[in-house]
């Protein structure tokens, strides 16, 4: 049976190890480089990890309703493994309409609507926000660069707090 309320969750596996990486034509210096993922569950089910979650396609979907290239291959072509997410903005809710089943356990049924109540979806984003704060966190500590538009990002999670305000 189809739950009412769905609900969205991220987790983050993330390390900094050494490599070897070119620094000039012929030489190589043992380096540190992050290697990080976003994994999604929804109703307590993870996405499928061969679909990377695009971030900022995300924060986008949150300021209008919309078709987007919610996830894309592991290569980070679209178009090479991926899909769209239809996202709908109702009075107290987000839904999402998936082009394919996103389950990573393919004996979870075929579910592609997610209905996400705002409050839910505040909450996803924000703590969204907060494990790429890590990520950042173990970059800096590490004398390694992780850009990514926090200002963008907050500023989006607001201007949809306000919209869920005025419903």
């Amino acid at each position: 049976m189809k739950l009412e309320r769905d609900t969205i969750s991220v987790q983050i596996e993330a390390e900094v190890r050494k490599e070897y990486r070119n620094v000039a034509k012929h030489k190589r210096a043992l380096l540190p480089v992050l290697k990080y993922r976003l994994d999604l569950y929804v109703n307590g089910h993870k996405f499928d990890e061969d679909e990377v979650f695009v971030v900022d396609v995300f924060f986008q979907s949150l300021l209008a309703p919309g078709k987007y290239p919610m996830f894309t291959c592991t290569c980070g072509i679209f178009g090479c493994g991926c899909y769209y997410v239809d996202v709908y903005h109702e009075d107290h809710s987000v839904i999402w309409i998936t082009e394919q089943t996103p389950f990573m356990d393919k004996s979870v049924p075929g579910q592609q609507r997610f209905v996400f109540p705002n409050d839910e979806m505040s909450a996803f984003a924000q703590a969204l926000v907060d494990k790429l704060e890590e990520v950042r966190g173990m970059c800096c500590s590490h004398e390694l660069n992780f850009q990514y538009d926090r200002d963008q990002y907050i500023t989006a999670i607001q201007s949809y707090k306000s919209r869920e305000a005025k419903e």
